[in-house]
């Protein structure tokens, strides 16, 4: 999808936007039906929430489309300076080409990097579609109890009055930017490999 979407736009910003976009219309119904039916299982009769017939859009999908488009932007926009980076660190002539190593290195930092970053935006839309207060109120509602919700786990206030963050929160980045740095960085990888064998397949 991404490399149509480039051939047609060009700019990997806007491209970015467009496969995240088709990423969240194609999986959101299905991701938010199995995320109400898990949460019921567990939730109390009080605080579960009818489950919605499987659509394209609906609560919480700013929030994942957002998701998406950081996370992919790891392998598409920031991982080649930071490959750049890499091979200027490591002494290299900058004019040579860098080696898959460090271009697998760049993937990865790439994919650890958004992965954290996307941490907020994957509660807020797990949030969004369990919540059944976030079910029935307005967007701008919804995204209020969102950040409310994201206060409420992820920061505290100290006994002398200052704010600071709960290990919770470094917990859940690393926890996400982990999985997601090995997986975007196999992924991408293998679609290098598959390209070098196939050039055409690019194009």
């Amino acid at each position: 999808g991404y490399h149509f979407y480039l051939g047609h736009l060009g700019s990997p910003a806007l491209t970015v936007l467009a496969t995240g976009l088709t990423e969240s219309l194609v999986s959101y119904g299905a991701g938010v039906r199995n995320a109400q039916l898990v949460h019921n299982q567990v939730a109390t009769k009080r605080d579960r929430v009818p489950v919605r017939p499987i659509m394209p859009i609906g609560p919480g999908f700013t929030a994942q489309w957002l998701r998406n488009c950081l996370v992919i932007a790891g392998i598409r926009v920031f991982s080649d300076p930071l490959a750049c980076t890499l091979q200027w660190m490591s002494g290299a002539d900058a004019a040579s080409t860098i080696s898959p190593g460090i271009t697998m290195c760049g993937d990865f930092l790439a994919s650890l990097l958004c992965g954290g970053l996307s941490m907020p935006l994957n509660q807020m839309s797990n949030f969004q579609v369990t919540s059944a207060a976030c079910l029935t109120s307005t967007p701008a509602k919804r995204a209020a109890l969102a950040l409310r919700f994201l206060k409420s786990q992820y920061l505290m206030k100290t006994a002398s009055g200052f704010v600071r963050l709960r290990q919770t929160m470094l917990r859940d980045a690393l926890l996400r930017s982990s999985y997601l740095g090995c997986l975007f960085c196999c992924f991408s990888s293998m679609e290098r490999l598959a390209f070098h064998v196939q050039p055409s397949w690019i194009q």
